[in-house]
């Protein structure tokens, strides 16, 4: 990766020769003028790729030097411009112009600032507001795209994200954590399960070598890895079952490999596949293979969950996988078709294709279908048969996915009325949510929690119907255009064609998108979104949030910032929008969704304790 010219143009001489010792230490080749007569030469003169000037150079901070260099069909360089204080300003940033506040920074600060800067410019990524970290999306840039430009770059730093963290030293992969996991491990299980936004801090990598794996290496290992483990999870029960160890009269004539060895270690006693796998330092993946050859042989057996009520929901929750997996959450799929194509979302399709999709047709405006009654009816049965259920769906006001299910319900009346072997009879309750993705999504694992504390399916519906009208869900929505074509638009109708320079405020009311508020221009959307939650719930009282993005992660992330400043969270869900909701609201929609939970609500929908 070429390194950019720099020119630095600064008065302060000890900042001038601090920043150019340290960007020359990081590979760029950099030229100095300690006054802006000087500077205005040397950029004429070397035309640079990026210009680091002090503000108060007035031909620098006008932006009419980039007007001079980027004439006759040359490019424009990068202008960066060192200021005092920050401040808000609804104006739109300058194209080609980024203004750090370093008032106050020690040379370092200003260093890692400007770094941050040309490292975004280098790998085309947004920084966030105060220039600490440069914040992007897996749909559009792949882990495994971009740990080679990190390497190509020789960036250190760490990169963030809710899966986890990757440690990165002159562009190595040295270190990750995944939960309560580390090392070679943790970046098998982060590559496997990245999907939705991430955060590079440019900087110290923050932790010891730990992975002595090359890049190449590690990349080959973790798609090794992901096969091993979906054909594992395939012929394996529900990960939240118990595995238990059999000792048969063949034990200990049998010869066991090293994986299998560390799993009959930690079942001593009972666990849970999922503990099983934080457990042993093996690879996911192996840790599921072994422990299938274990209960093929007969020296593992599984106990199901304990629990008597499954909660199915449908993908327009856009839950991530490995919380719908260990919750036990039953995920039904809506389709989107685009054009001839038919995809089940989530399966057939994820966040990442579809958006790349509706950017490169754009020729084809894509639709979306309800799972049919059928599919309703074969899942009903087959869950039936162990569990009561609580099938929890999208508002009905958006979607007929829940009118399907009451009509299958409607036809399993010899199912409904047959008592099992156990002597109990068999409970289907149908809610609708009155939501839509993160809303919907954060009301399934409170249902899960539920079940799993051992409440019954009725109680369960009678309180998510009563918490459904307290669940607070507003968003906002880079253009109208996809609620409009997709017959969404629902209460908001008026707002069409009366948008010149105004950024509209949706929310769901009573099951509907709805206008709420408006604002002008985009930056002061976020502060009214929280000043609307604020008049929603008592700010001072503990809330559940979370937030969903259309591949926008600095305005999802710029929103979180904002909302924990300015509430309680005691549980915080991110989660991609997918292609269904993604369909009607299109790219760049963020939304947030606020529940206050009340004091006998609280422990009920609380996290479930991890200890065993």
């Amino acid at each position: 990766m070429a390194r950019p010219t720099i020119l630095v143009v600064d008065p302060d001489d000890s900042r001038r020769k601090d920043l150019a010792r340290g960007l020359a230490e990081f590979g760029y080749e950099v030229v100095s003028a300690e006054n802006e007569a000087e500077g205005l030469r040397f950029a004429t003169g070397l035309t640079p790729d990026v210009i680091v000037a002090d503000a108060g150079a007035t031909a620098f901070a006008s932006g009419e030097v980039l007007d001079k260099l980027g004439g006759e069909g040359k490019a424009r360089p990068l202008l960066v411009l060192l200021g005092g204080e920050a401040e808000e300003s609804e104006e739109e940033p300058v194209a080609g112009v980024v203004r750090l506040a370093v008032s106050g920074l020690t040379a370092m600060g200003v260093l890692r600032k400007v770094h941050t800067a040309l490292v975004g410019l280098e790998l085309a990524l947004e920084a966030d507001a105060r220039f600490e970290s440069l914040q992007g999306t897996f749909q559009k840039r792949p882990l495994f795209d971009l740990l080679p430009e990190l390497a190509r770059g020789v960036v250190s730093g760490r990169l963030l994200m809710e899966e986890g963290e990757i440690a990165l030293q002159d562009g190595e992969v040295i270190a990750a954590r995944a939960g309560r996991v580390r090392g070679f491990k943790a970046f098998l299980r982060i590559a496997r399960n990245a999907g939705g936004a991430f955060r590079l801090l440019v900087g110290p990598p923050g932790a010891e070598r730990e992975i002595q794996k090359d890049q190449l290496s590690l990349m080959a290992a973790a798609i090794e890895d992901q096969h091993r483990y979906a054909e594992a999870v395939g012929k394996l029960p529900d990960l939240a079952s118990r595995a238990r160890l059999e000792m048969g009269p063949a034990f200990f004539s049998t010869q066991f490999s090293p994986a299998q060895q560390a799993l009959l270690g930690c079942l001593q006693k009972p666990l849970k596949i999922w503990s099983l796998l934080d457990a042993v330092t093996a690879p996911d993946g192996e840790v599921l293979e072994e422990l299938t050859r274990l209960h093929q042989i007969g020296f593992v057996v599984f106990e199901e969950p304990e629990y008597n009520v499954r909660v199915l929901t449908d993908s327009t929750a856009d839950l991530p996988a490995d919380v719908a997996l260990r919750h036990g959450i039953y995920v039904i799929p809506l389709s989107v078709i685009f054009g001839n194509d038919v995809m089940r979302d989530g399966i057939d399709i994820t966040p990442a294709v579809f958006y790349k999709m509706l950017e490169s047709r754009k020729d084809v405006h894509p639709r979306t279908t309800p799972p049919t009654k059928g599919s309703f009816l074969a899942d009903y049965r087959s869950l039936l048969r162990r569990y009561d259920l609580v099938s929890l769906h999208i508002t009905e006001k958006m979607s007929q996915t829940v009118v399907n299910a009451r009509e299958a319900k409607k036809e399993l009346g010899d199912v409904l009325s047959e008592v099992r072997a156990d002597g109990t009879q068999p409970v289907l309750e149908i809610v609708n949510s009155k939501q839509v993705s993160t809303g919907l999504g954060l009301m399934a694992l409170f249902a899960a929690r539920m079940a799993q504390r051992g409440l019954s399916a009725r109680s369960i519906r009678e309180r998510l119907e009563d918490m459904r009208e307290r669940f607070h869900l507003l968003f906002v929505v880079d253009t109208l255009d996809y609620l409009v074509r997709g017959g969404r638009i629902g209460k908001a109708r008026g707002l069409i064609g009366g948008l010149l320079g105004i950024k509209p405020i949706l929310g769901l009311v009573d099951g509907e998108v709805a206008a709420i508020d408006k604002v002008r221009g985009g930056k002061a959307a976020h502060p009214k979104v929280i000043e609307l939650l604020k008049e929603r719930v008592d700010p001072e009282k503990p809330v559940v949030a979370g937030i969903g993005h259309a591949a926008a992660p600095i305005w999802s992330g710029r929103l979180r910032e904002l909302l924990h400043e300015h509430f309680t969270i005691t549980e915080f869900l991110l989660n991609e929008i997918g292609p269904v909701v993604g369909t009607h609201v299109g790219p760049g929609c963020v939304g947030v969704v606020m529940f206050q939970p009340t004091e006998e609500e609280a422990p009920l929908i609380a996290p479930l304790p991890t200890a065993e």
